[in-house]
C-alpha cells in the first residue's frame, strides 16, 4: 500500500487546481483539462492499495452507462503507474440539506428536490444498481435547483436469483446514520436506498437523522425501534412528507414504497420521468432467431468440458443482440455443468493497461476471496504475485499480498510479464481442474493489443487450460482496431456471426413483444422499418405501445422517423440541433465539433452521455468521437432535414473542422462536394491520397486520386502526374492490371524518356499481376525502344540464354560500383525493361524469362549501380537453382554474392532479394524446412520494409506454401489459402489467384472433403488465364486436376487429363525445372497406378509407373528416391511380389530424412496395410490420427491420393 492522495500533482493533461474534499478512500480536486481547455472534477486515491483501485474501478462502472439529468456524469477512467484516478463533470453549488433547509424547512423546495433525486435513485435501481452511500453530503443542488446524485464508492449490482455469477462483498459498507438495518446485516436491497431517502428526508424536516449517536447503538436501534414521528417536533411540518418519510423508514423492506410510488405522493405522476434505456437489451426479451449461434456456444463450452482450450468470437453491428445472446447461454449453464463465469466488459472511456482482461481479473479476484484457505492455497501457482504487478486488483486476495517476493527481484519489464503471463494460466489452469471455466469479455473493440496478446497466450498450444473464451464486439469496429483483425483470422479460434433476423423472425419479436397489442399492419410496419435489428424492434415496439395509448397514431403510422421525432421531443433542449449536425456530418465525429456545429455553448457531455443512455448516440474508435448507434437513425434524421439547411450544416462543418484542427482532408472533401465547392474538394481529395499513400494505405490513397482526377479542370503535365501517383498507389496497392492503365494513360502527357519507363512500368504490372498477353504486347513496345525483343520461340530462348550465360562465365561477376546518376540513363532503362521481363515471366515462361534475366545481370554489372546488380544476382541465383541439385554450387555463390553487395549497401529491399533466393535455392534443392524459413523472412521484409514488391510477397509465398505441401504441414498451408485467395481476387491479380487456387495448394479443399469446392476454383483461376502457350499455370492447373480426381478414385480420368497434356507440358520447356519434372513424372506415375484399378490389362500402366519411377530415381536428389520407391513398392505389390514391404521401409525413412512428412505417413499406413494384423492396424491408426491432427477429414482418401496403386486396405 502506498499512500497517494497528497502527492497526486496531477499529469500532463490534467493540471490540478485546488482540492474539493476528501473522504476515508479518496480525495476530490478541481482540474484543467488541457486537451479540452475545461475544468472538471477529478476523484484520486489517498491509498492505492488493491481494495482502493476495485472499488474506484467499481464506481466509475457503475455509472458508466447511465446517463440521467440527476446523476453526476463520469467522463474517463485513468490508470497511470500507481495514480488512478477518474474524472467528472464538476457540479457547483451546495449541498441537500443546505438547498431544502437555512434554518427551517422550505417545503415548497423540499418537493421539488426530492422528486429530483426520487428520479435519479429510480434511474441508477432501473440500470440494476444499488446505491449502498446516499446521505446529504452526496448530494449536491447547483444553483440552477438541479439535484446531483455523486459519490458512487461503495455501489454494488442487484443480484438476480438466476444470475449466472454471483458477487458478494463482505464486510459493512455506508454511513450509519443514514444507511437501512438489512444494510447492516449485508443484505442491500433496492429498499434500502429508499431508507437512506427516508433518513435524508427526515433531516431535512426536523434538522438531525432519525437515530443519532456511536455507530453500533444506531444501528441497533434501527433493528429494533420505530423512530419518533417529524410532528412530534414541528406541528407546521407537511402531513404528506411525514407519512412518506415514516413508510421509507419501516424496518420490513417490504413495507417501503418504491420509486414509482414516492414518485407520485411527491404528486410527481404526471410529469415525464426522463425516459431510460440502458447500454443492454431487456433480459426479458424473447430470444428468435439465434438457434443457430447458440447451438455453437454450446458446442464450443461441450468442447471446453472435454478438456480444450476454446476461443468464440462473438461479432455483428450494434444492437444487432451480441449481448442478450451471451447471457442467455450464459443462464443456460447450470445444473451439472457449473461452471465459474468471470466476466468482463471493456470501456470506451477508460484508460489502463490491459483494459481488455481488467474486468475477468476483477471477477477471478471475487471467486478466489470467496474460496477456503485450503482450496485456495492449492489454486495458486508460485508465481501468483507476478500476475499483481500487472493487475494490483489481485492484492485483494490475502494469500496472494501476504506471498514475498525473491531476494533478488526481477528488474526486466519483459521478463517479468512472461512470468505474470505464465502464472495467470497456470492459476486458469487448477482453477480449471475442479470447475469448468468461462471467461466472457463484452465490447472487446474497445480494448486493446496487450489484452490480445495476454488472451491469445492462455489459450495457445501446447497444452492450454481447458477454458472457453466467449468476447463479443461490434463488426463495424473491425477497421478501426487492428486487433480485432489479429482475432479475425487467429487460428483455431470459432466465430459466431450475429446477423439481422430474417422478415418471419423479426415478425415473431414484434408479435411476442407486443403480446395483446399485437396486430398485423404493426408488425408488418415494425418489420419494415426494424430492417432485422433487435433493438430497433424494441424501439418501434414500445412507440407503437405507447402511441396507441395516448392514440397519436393508428397501427399503419408506426415509422422509424416518427418514433425519432417523438424520442428527439422529450429530449434535453439542443437535442435536435446535435443530432442533425452529426447526421449531416455522416461519420464518427469529434463531439466538440459537432457541438459548434449545434451552437451549443458549455460542456457537450452531458448531452452526448444522455444520448448514449438513450441508444442515439455511441462512442466511436475513442472517447472522443461520437456517431450515431445505428445508421437507420442517422439515414432517418438526415432524411428530414431539407436540402439548404443540410449545404449550411455542411459548410459550418468545415469551419469547425478546420477550427479545432480536427478536419482530416479525408472529410474535409466530403464535406467540401457535399457543399457544391469542387475546386476545393479536389485539392482536398489530392491531399487525402497524399496523406492515404504515406500512411501506406494505398487501396485508399488510389480511390482519392481517382476522385482528384474527376474533378480536377486541369489538362497536360498537371492531369499525368495525377495519373502517375494513381498508378504508383495501384501498383503498391497489387492492383497491377489497373495501374497498368493509369501508366499508359500519363505516358501520352510526357516526353519520350518518361514515356518510355511508364509504359516499362506498365509492362512490368501486367505481367506480374498474369495479365499476359496484354503485359506482352505493351513490353514488346518496350523492349523495341531499348533496342532489345523477346525470343521467337523457347528454343530461340534457349539458344539465347546458353550463350548468355557462357559469356556470363567468361566475364564473371566483376563490377566497378557507380551511383545511378553516373550511369547512362538509357542504360538503365535497358536494365530495368530486362527486369521487368525476367521477373514477369519468371513463373510463367521460365526460358524466356531466364534468357532476359541472364542480360539482365550482365547489364547490371557492366553498369556497377549496387542496387540493381544486388536484385540481378540474387534473381540469377533463383533461375540457375531450377536446374535442380548439379546447379547447387554455383547458384548459392550467386546468393553469396549478392548477400555481400546488399549488405554493402544496407539495403532492405536488397537483403530480402538475397534471403529470397536462397530461399527458392533451398526448394529446387529440396531442403524444404530451409526454404519455407527463408522465403518467410524475405516476405516479411517485402511487406513490412518496402513498398510496391507484391509480386515479391506473393512468390515468397507461394515458395513457403510448397514447402509447406512437402512438409506435410497441411494445417499451415490450409489456414493461410483463403485469406491468399481472397486478396488475389479483391486486387484482380490473376497471377497470385492462379499461385494460390491451382497447384499444390489445392489439398486445403480436399482437407475438407470439397471436391467440388475445389474443381470449381480450379476453373475459376484457369478461366482468366492466358491461352497462348502452356506457363506454368497450365501446368499447376494440371496438377490440381490431376490431385483432385486421385482423391476423388477417378484414376482413369487423371490418366487420360495427364496424357492429353504431356506432349504441351515438354514442348513448354517447363520440365527443364527440376523439382517440376520429378513432380510431374510422379504424377503421371500415380495416375498410372490408380488407373490399375478399373483397367482390363493393367500390365501396361504397370509398366509405365515402373519407368517413371526409374527416370525419377536418376535424378539422384535425397526426395526423389522415396517418390521412386514409393512408386516401385506399389508395382510390387501390384504384380505380387515380395518385397513392397521392405521398399515402403526404405521410402518411409527416405522421407522422413527430407521432412517430408505427409508422404511417410502415406506410406507408412500402406505398410500397415500389406502388414495386416495388430501391427498393421496400429500402424494404419497412427497414419490416420496424425492426418486428422492436420485437418484432413478422410486420411484413406488422402493416401489414395498421394499413394495410389495398393490393392489392400
Amino acid at each position: 500500500m502506498s499512500f497517494a492522495g497528497d502527492e497526486f500533482r496531477g499529469t500532463e493533461r490534467f493540471q490540478i487546481l485546488r482540492r474539493l474534499g476528501s473522504g476515508g478512500m479518496g480525495v476530490v480536486y478541481a482540474a484543467r483539462d488541457h486537451v479540452r481547455d475545461e475544468v472538471v472534477a477529478l476523484k484520486t486515491l489517498r491509498w492505492t492499495d488493491a481494495n482502493a483501485i476495485y472499488r474506484l474501478k467499481k464506481e466509475f462502472r457503475t455509472l458508466a452507462d447511465i446517463a440521467h439529468p440527476n446523476l453526476v456524469t463520469l467522463y474517463e477512467l485513468v490508470g497511470e503507474g500507481d495514480h488512478w484516478f477518474f474524472t467528472m463533470e464538476l457540479v457547483d453549488g451546495g449541498g441537500f440539506l443546505e438547498f431544502v433547509r437555512s434554518t427551517e424547512v422550505d417545503a415548497t423546495r423540499l418537493r421539488a428536490a426530492l422528486i429530483q433525486l426520487a428520479q435519479g435513485l429510480t434511474a441508477i435501481h432501473r440500470a440494476g444498481k444499488l446505491h449502498r452511500d446516499l446521505k446529504p453530503s452526496n448530494v449536491r443542488v447547483t444553483p440552477e435547483g438541479r439535484v446531483v446524485i455523486l459519490d458512487f464508492g461503495i455501489s454494488a449490482d442487484v443480484v438476480l436469483r438466476d444470475s449466472p455469477v454471483h458477487t458478494v462483498e463482505e464486510g459493512i459498507w455506508g454511513t450509519p446514520e443514514y444507511m437501512s438495518p438489512e444494510q447492516a446485516e449485508q443484505q442491500a436491497t433496492p429498499a434500502s436506498d429508499w431508507y437512506s431517502v427516508g433518513c435524508m428526508l427526515y433531516e431535512a424536516l426536523t434538522g438531525e437523522p432519525p437515530f443519532i449517536g456511536r455507530p453500533l447503538k444506531v444501528l441497533s436501534e434501527k433493528r429494533n425501534l420505530e423512530p419518533s414521528r417529524p410532528q412530534t417536533r414541528d406541528s407546521e411540518m407537511p402531513a404528506d412528507l411525514v407519512e412518506l418519510c415514516m413508510q421509507l423508514l419501516e424496518r420490513d423492506p417490504a413495507r417501503r414504497p418504491n420509486g414509482d410510488a414516492v414518485l407520485r405522493r411527491l404528486g410527481a405522476a404526471r410529469q415525464r420521468a426522463p425516459a431510460l434505456r440502458l447500454a443492454t437489451p431487456s433480459v426479458d426479451a424473447p430470444l428468435i432467431g439465434r438457434e443457430r449461434q447458440m447451438a455453437e456456444l454450446d458446442h464450443a463450452f461441450a468442447a471446453a468440458r472435454d478438456g480444450q482450450a476454446v476461443a468464440v468470437y462473438v461479432h455483428g453491428p450494434s444492437g444487432i443482440g451480441k449481448s442478450a445472446l451471451v447471457d442467455r447461454f450464459l443462464r443456460r449453464l447450470t445444473g451439472d455443468a457449473d461452471p465459474i463465469v468471470l466476466r468482463g466488459r471493456c470501456y470506451a472511456r477508460e484508460s489502463m493497461p490491459y483494459k481488455g482482461v481488467d474486468g475477468i481479473v476483477d471477477s477471478l479476484t471475487q471467486f478466489l476471496r470467496s474460496l477456503p484457505d485450503a482450496e485456495l492455497t492449492r489454486m495458486l501457482p508460485d508465481d501468483a504475485l507476478f500476475v499483481v504487478e500487472l493487475f494490483p486488483v489481485l492484492g485483494r486476495v490475502d494469500k496472494i499480498s501476504q506471498l514475498q517476493w525473491p531476494s533478488e527481484r526481477i528488474q526486466d519489464p519483459v521478463q517479468m510479464r512472461r512470468r505474470a503471463f505464465a502464472a495467470l494460466r497456470e492459476l486458469f489452469r487448477r482453477i480449471s481442474a475442479v470447475r469448468p471455466v468461462l471467461l466472457h469479455v463484452d465490447d472487446l473493440q474497445w480494448g486493446d493489443a496487450d489484452s490480445i496478446l495476454l488472451l491469445e497466450y492462455l489459450l495457445a498450444p501446447p497444452n492450454p487450460p481447458p477454458i472457453l473464451l466467449v468476447a463479443c464486439f461490434r463488426s463495424e469496429e473491425i477497421s478501426s482496431h487492428p486487433f480485432l483483425t489479429t482475432l479475425l483470422n487467429a487460428k483455431r479460434a470459432q466465430h459466431v456471426r450475429v446477423d439481422p433476423l430474417s422478415p418471419t423472425e423479426t415478425a415473431r419479436l414484434a408479435r411476442q413483444l407486443l403480446d395483446a397489442e399485437s396486430d398485423s399492419q404493426s408488425v408488418d410496419a415494425i418489420v419494415r422499418e426494424s430492417a432485422g435489428n433487435p433493438f430497433l424492434v424494441e424501439e418501434l415496439v414500445r412507440y407503437a405501445v405507447l402511441a396507441r395509448q395516448e392514440q397519436r397514431t393508428g397501427p399503419s403510422g408506426i415509422s422509424l422517423g416518427e418514433m425519432l421525432e417523438a424520442r428527439v421531443a422529450q429530449l434535453p433542449d439542443g437535442s435536435r440541433n446535435f443530432l442533425e449536425a452529426l447526421a449531416v456530418a455522416a461519420g464518427p465525429t469529434d463531439a466538440v465539433v459537432i457541438r459548434d456545429v449545434a451552437r451549443m455553448t458549455g460542456d457537450e457531455r452531458p448531452l452526448v452521455a444522455a444520448l448514449q443512455a438513450e441508444h442515439l448516440l455511441r462512442a466511436s474508435t475513442s472517447v472522443e468521437r461520437v456517431e450515431f448507434y445505428h445508421d437507420r437513425i442517422r439515414e432517418t434524421l438526415a432524411a428530414r432535414i431539407d436540402p439548404a439547411s443540410i449545404r449550411d450544416i455542411h459548410l459550418r462543418l468545415i469551419r469547425a473542422l478546420e477550427a479545432h484542427r480536427a478536419g482530416d482532408p479525408e472529410t474535409l472533401y466530403e464535406h467540401y462536394l457535399a457543399a457544391g465547392q469542387r475546386q476545393h474538394a479536389a485539392t482536398c481529395a489530392l491531399q487525402a491520397g497524399d496523406k492515404a499513400a504515406g500512411a501506406l494505405a494505398f487501396e485508399r490513397a488510389a480511390v482519392f486520386y481517382g476522385r482528384a482526377l474527376e474533378l480536377a479542370r486541369d489538362t497536360g503535365r498537371v492531369r499525368s502526374e495525377l495519373q502517375i501517383k494513381l498508378g504508383e498507389a495501384l501498383a503498391n496497392a497489387g492492383r497491377g492490371a489497373e495501374a497498368a492503365e493509369a501508366f499508359l494513360a500519363a505516358a501520352a502527357h510526357v516526353r519520350d524518356l518518361d514515356a518510355g519507363e511508364l509504359r516499362r512500368r506498365a509492362a512490368e504490372q501486367l505481367l506480374r499481376s498474369g495479365h499476359v498477353d496484354r503485359g506482352l504486347t505493351v513490353v514488346k513496345t518496350v523492349l523495341s525502344a531499348v533496342g532489345l525483343r523477346l525470343a521467337r520461340s523457347p528454343k530461340h530462348a534457349l539458344v539465347r540464354l546458353i550463350l548468355r550465360r557462357a559469356l556470363l562465365r567468361i566475364r564473371g561477376l566483376r563490377f566497378t560500383e557507380r551511383r545511378a546518376e553516373q550511369i547512362d540513363p538509357g542504360l538503365l532503362s535497358r536494365i530495368d525493361a530486362c527486369w521487368a521481363v525476367a521477373i514477369g515471366l519468371a513463373r510463367v515462361d521460365n526460358i524466356r524469362a531466364a534468357d532476359f534475366q541472364t542480360l539482365h545481370l550482365l547489364l547490371a554489372l557492366r553498369a556497377g549501380e549496387p542496387f540493381r546488380v544486388a536484385r540481378a544476382l540474387a534473381a540469377e541465383a533463383g533461375f540457375v537453382s531450377t536446374e535442380g541439385g548439379r546447379s547447387r554450387a554455383r547458384a548459392m555463390r550467386l546468393v553469396a554474392a549478392a548477400r555481400a553487395v546488399a549488405e554493402s549497401i544496407d539495403q532492405p529491399d536488397a537483403l530480402a532479394y538475397a534471403s529470397f533466393a536462397a530461399g527458392i535455392t533451398s526448394f529446387y534443392m529440396g531442403e524444404f524446412a530451409a526454404a519455407r524459413d527463408a522465403c518467410e523472412r524475405a516476405e516479411r521484409v517485402f511487406r513490412e520494409q518496402s513498398t510496391g514488391l507484391v509480386w515479391e510477397v506473393n512468390t515468397a509465398q507461394t515458395f513457403a506454401s510448397s514447402s509447406l505441401y512437402y512438409l506435410g504441414d497441411f494445417a499451415e498451408l490450409a489456414r493461410r489459402v483463403p485469406v491468399r485467395l481472397r486478396e488475389a481476387r479483391e486486387r484482380g491479380d490473376l497471377y497470385a489467384a492462379a499461385d494460390v487456387a491451382a497447384g499444390r495448394p489445392i489439398v486445403a479443399w480436399l482437407m475438407e472433403e470439397d471436391v467440388s469446392g475445389a474443381q470449381q476454383a480450379i476453373r475459376e483461376a484457369m478461366a482468366s488465364w492466358s491461352a497462348t502457350g502452356f506457363h506454368l499455370q497450365r501446368y499447376f492447373g494440371l496438377f490440381a486436376e490431376v490431385q483432385v480426381d486421385l482423391y476423388a478414385g477417378h484414376g482413369l480420368d487423371a490418366l487420360q487429363r495427364v496424357t492429353a497434356r504431356w506432349r504441351a507440358l515438354a514442348r513448354s520447356m517447363v520440365l527443364r525445372v527440376q523439382v517440376i519434372r520429378l513432380e510431374a513424372f510422379h504424377l503421371r506415375a500415380r495416375c498410372a497406378l490408380a488407373a490399375t484399378a478399373t483397367a482390363r490389362d493393367p500390365a501396361p500402366l504397370l509398366l509405365s509407373a515402373e519407368r517413371d519411377a526409374r527416370r525419377i530415381a536418376r535424378e539422384e536428389r535425397p526426395w526423389s528416391d522415396p517418390l521412386a520407391h514409393l512408386v516401385l513398392a506399389a508395382v510390387r505389390v501390384a504384380r505380387g511380389q515380395a518385397d513392397a514391404v521392405e521398399l515402403l521401409s526404405k521410402a518411409v525413412a527416405e522421407f522422413e530424412a527430407a521432412h517430408m512428412t505427409a508422404f511417410a505417413t502415406a506410406a507408412r499406413r500402406r505398410q500397415g496395410e500389406l502388414i495386416g494384423g495388430t501391427a498393421g492396424a496400429e500402424l494404419i491408426t497412427q497414419a490416420d490420427v496424425w492426418l486428422r491432427s492436420q485437418g484432413v477429414r478422410q486420411p484413406k482418401s488422402f493416401t489414395d491420393m498421394l499413394a495410389p496403386g495398393f490393392s489392400t486396405g
